[in-house]
């Protein structure tokens, strides 16, 4: 028991579960926009770059949550090695808004798929039935919600085994496709130059986002030592590979200035001629994004349970239900993402870039503060402090490793400054730090009163 967090999640759970959280919709239904802003050869290149910045964060966040596992992550870290609770109260509440707007660009996505399959019913309700069903499976055990995880899980891994395979099969027997694709026309490859690349970053990122969701999971394990270690190698790789083949492939087989309607998976697998090939691919999105939807509110609500429990949010966020469920939180978090409902009134597909733009951002500020705080544990520990906590799993190259992270998601957040909507993008975002710091004056004397507590 974890303060009433049930332990119930083993091996495959975390490996299936963290696939599942960071193959989604960012990558089915996302690439589009960084196929046109960066650029045939910028895109793959693109997500080189942000599978470099995930590999160091991952190892900063291997060693910190074998060495301090906890269902809230790095919000905690934050609160043990910064003096100063401010910054917890602000990178809690941001990351936590980031996973909501997570869950509604998701719930558009996969919402604005069915729409296209079935006309007739309006987005609006597809939205609310998705949200409706995760919120039943997580309030009803964890266990649950791992068991549908790895099912979902799983039929990603297939339908990216498929698209590679499907690639190199148009590659070999059909060359024509190859000679039209964007990677041979010279205007596609980098329309923007090394701006484009570094613009898209943010949008890119966020497709890799999720994968941090391996540290929240560390509190509802059996095993919190050795099992963190397996899963952080084994979901590095499998992932880095998964990302870097489908784009690369991608590459050289999508015809430049092409703009699907919906993804350019569906354009690729209909080339090959399977019957309704287009329709089965939206199928799996829709699946895709009720997998991605549910990592997202596993996340978001148990963030916001730890955030209670250090009276960075209300205590009736801490409450769980008999299965040991963070009820409110998860009722709270799906209500907040209910804004996707917008897609009512906003074209669903700008909706869905604005969501993951602003997503990805709050995301590499989130990477950038796992590394600072594996940095500042690393430092605190050669000094002699915090004995309780015993290093089971050791980054290597400290302390290059997260000072090179935090430089590279410090360049991936600026880099959307650079775009036609960057100005409002920051302006949004220093409204929302201020108000977020008038929240945390309000409540400055709570939380100055709370003794963080290592939660066994």
């Amino acid at each position: 028991m974890d303060n009433g967090l049930k332990k119930k999640l083993n091996l495959r759970h975390l490996m299936m579960i963290s696939i599942g959280g960071t193959i989604g919709t960012g990558l089915f239904i996302g690439i589009s926009s960084p196929l046109e802003v960066a650029g045939s050869l910028g895109m793959p290149i693109a997500y080189a770059i942000a599978g470099i910045i995930m590999l160091l964060t991952m190892l900063s966040l291997g060693e910190l949550s074998s060495a301090i596992p906890h269902s809230g992550s790095f919000q905690h870290y934050m609160r043990l090695f910064l003096k100063n609770p401010y910054w917890s109260f602000i990178i809690g509440w941001l990351y936590w808004l980031s996973w909501v707007l997570t869950i509604s660009a998701d719930l558009t996505a996969t919402s604005m798929t069915l729409h296209h399959l079935f006309h007739q019913i309006p987005i609006a309700v597809f939205i609310g039935c998705i949200l409706l069903f995760i919120c039943g499976v997580h309030l009803y055990t964890v266990t649950a919600y791992g068991e549908s995880e790895t099912i979902f899980a799983s039929l990603k891994i297939v339908t990216i085994i498929a698209f590679i395979m499907t690639c190199i099969g148009l590659i070999v027997f059909e060359p024509t496709v190859v000679t039209h694709s964007g990677m041979l026309t010279e205007n596609s490859r980098l329309p923007h130059g090394i701006l484009g690349i570094i613009a898209s970053m943010t949008t890119v990122t966020y497709a890799f986002q999720g994968v941090e969701i391996i540290g929240t999971l560390a509190g509802e394990t059996d095993d919190k030592g050795g099992t963190m270690k397996k899963v952080i190698k084994m979901l590095v790789i499998r992932v880095f590979l998964f990302y870097i083949l489908t784009t690369l492939l991608l590459s050289f087989v999508y015809p430049a200035g092409l703009h699907a309607a919906i993804s350019p998976f569906v354009w690729i697998f209909v080339q090959v001629g399977i019957p309704h090939a287009d329709v089965l691919m939206e199928v799996i999105i829709v699946l895709c994004g009720f997998s991605a939807c549910s990592s997202a509110l596993y996340a978001s609500s148990r963030l916001l349970w730890s955030m209670s429990k250090d009276n960075v949010a209300p205590s009736f966020f801490g409450r769980i239900n008999r299965r040991g469920s963070p009820l409110v939180a998860v009722i709270f978090t799906a209500f907040i993402a209910s804004v996707s409902l917008v897609s009512a009134y906003v074209a669903p597909q700008h909706l869905y870039i604005i969501l993951i733009e602003t997503t990805g951002q709050v995301g590499c500020a989130a990477w950038f503060c796992i590394a600072l705080c594996h940095y500042r544990f690393r430092k605190e520990k050669q000094c002699g402090n915090f004995p309780e906590y015993q290093i089971k799993y050791r980054a290597p190259f400290f302390p290059w490793l997260p000072i090179i992270a935090m430089t590279l998601n410090g360049i991936s957040i600026m880099g959307l400054w650079l775009t036609t909507n960057g100005i409002d993008i920051l302006l949004a975002e220093l409204a929302l730090i201020i108000l977020l710091s008038g929240c945390y004056l309000l409540r400055k004397n709570k939380i100055l009163e709370q003794n963080v507590v290592l939660i066994e």
